[in-house]
């Protein structure tokens, strides 16, 4: 099993990769529209049935007046699965010092039930109660109000968004928008219609958090290999374009919340687009 934490910092703030569940499992759902042969070669297997680290991750950012976390995990559900570290993402938060009722803001980067199946325990109770949550507002409307919404996860995301609208605690945004100084969201639709990414500025530093616009780094370098849970695969390909550009220009560590703790890296441009450099890679 990868590891389940890790904290590094961005400037002066604090960031902690936190895992719901740190699974070994095949990982060729996350590139079609190329031949298996040449996606096992970028990933040094040979065999499509190889497991490989996968992570449900999420992240918390501490910058001494915010508490701010991004996405909440699998929750119990992780349990059931038998998801190695499942549904243990509030025991992580209480390694670092941090009690749940700390926490002010949670930042959805969509609204997937690997995403936000930890924002509410059984009996709907708040696992956040004093935290507002932040979510685009097409990402709220398509998975509460659209017939389109997959039923099964649309089911989720209404188990866990309703309870927090009852108590007037979600905050939704358009476009590009400042949650805490520093912090801001990056439209990046296509995994999901109103899918976002996050960057973080601190001390000249930048940190990109991909959210599922990529759910492995070599994505950054094959914009078009597609995850099959894209819903939008054209414009998943054009946010991902988009992601890498931001990451060169503002050289920016990036990460996601599926990639094994810790995964942190840079994005290069090179004569024919984009290469990924690792800076730091998983440690067992």
């Amino acid at each position: 099993m990868s590891r389940l934490s890790e904290e590094f910092t961005v400037g002066s703030v604090r960031v902690a990769a936190l895992s719901d569940g740190a699974p070994d499992r095949p990982l060729g759902g996350f590139f079609h529209g190329i031949e298996p042969a040449q996606w096992m070669t970028e990933l040094g297997i040979t065999d499509p049935a190889t497991p490989l680290p996968f992570n449900f991750g999420t992240f918390l950012i501490r910058d001494g007046a915010r508490t701010i976390l991004v996405d909440s995990g699998y929750g119990a559900p992780a349990r059931t699965m038998g998801i190695p570290g499942g549904g243990e993402l509030l025991e992580r938060i209480a390694e670092l010092g941090v009690a749940r009722e700390e926490i002010d803001s949670v930042v959805h980067t969509h609204l997937h039930p690997d995403h936000c199946g930890g924002d509410v325990q059984e009996g709907d109770e708040l696992a956040f109660p004093n935290a507002t949550i932040y979510v685009a507002a097409v990402e709220l409307e398509f998975w509460l109000n659209s017939p389109e919404a997959p039923e099964d996860r649309a089911a989720v995301a209404k188990q866990q968004m309703l309870p927090y609208q009852a108590a007037s605690r979600i905050h939704t945004f358009e476009g590009e928008f400042e949650v805490a100084p520093g912090l801001t969201t990056i439209p990046t639709p296509g995994h999901t219609p109103g899918h976002t990414s996050l960057m973080l500025a601190s001390g000249g530093e930048h940190l990109l958090i991909t959210g599922d616009a990529a759910h492995h780094p070599v994505h950054f370098e094959h914009h078009d290999w597609i995850p099959g849970v894209d819903l939008d695969p054209a414009e998943s390909t054009r946010s991902r374009g988009r992601l890498s550009a931001l990451a060169v220009d503002r050289d920016a560590l990036v990460t996601g919340g599926h990639f094994p703790i810790l995964t942190l890296g840079k994005v290069r441009r090179t004569a024919g687009g984009y290469a990924w450099e690792y800076a730091r890679k998983v440690e067992a």
